[in-house]
């Protein structure tokens, strides 16, 4: 009895670095193939079916796919299918323009619409007032948009190589910009969900 805490504390630290490797497994296959062989048709055979796994093993590990990796691997599927199919990179650029630009203007639209978007992107169960997701959502928001922007600049006037280094960068980017909001979710975050008419902190 007294070994079910410990248990359940080392399986849920095991499902986060599970949860992790999946998540940047396709795009960790896709850098060291490409890098390997400089071949961008075959470092999409790398992503594709990291891809797959990570979809796969995310639904029979955690029985649920959250949006944000569920977006992104269903994206990365169609995009580089459709390069795989037809031997032409220039969907696997144009992947990464869709996404974010999509990504970014839904955050947008759902917010002026009054719901919570970014909460629902991240499937997320950490709580805070309803103004302080609004200023998340939109840094968020212009965040997506700024990296679909210059995906498309890569795409049109970038080489292989400097795409590949791109797509990878992405990911640092990305975990620094995340990394980097969170003052700001210690500073707003609460234990329970606020109500809608709580006051601003």
């Amino acid at each position: 009895m007294t070994d079910a805490a410990p248990q359940e504390t080392l399986a849920k630290h095991d499902s986060h670095w599970l949860r992790a490797a999946v998540d940047f497994g396709a795009l960790i296959a896709f850098g060291v193939v490409y890098f390997a062989t400089h071949d961008l048709l075959k470092a999409t055979w790398a992503i594709v079916a990291g891809s797959a796994v990570a979809l796969t093993v995310g639904l029979v590990v955690e029985k649920r796919l959250a949006p944000l990796p569920l977006i992104i691997g269903v994206f990365a599927l169609v995009f580089g299918g459709l390069t795989l199919v037809t031997h032409d990179t220039r969907y696997l650029k144009m992947e990464g323009s869709f996404l974010y630009v999509a990504l970014g203007l839904g955050l947008l639209i759902g917010g002026r619409m009054g719901l919570n978007p970014l909460k629902e992107l991240l499937g997320s169960a950490l709580h805070m007032p309803l103004h302080a997701w609004r200023t998340l959502t939109i840094r968020y928001a212009i965040f997506f948009l700024t990296l679909g922007v210059a995906n498309e600049l890569v795409r049109r006037f970038g080489s292989d190589d400097v795409f590949a280094k791109w797509k990878v960068a992405k990911f640092v980017i990305s975990l620094v910009f995340s990394l980097a909001q969170a003052p700001f979710l210690m500073k707003h975050a609460t234990e329970t969900e606020p109500a809608p008419g709580a006051p601003k902190a």
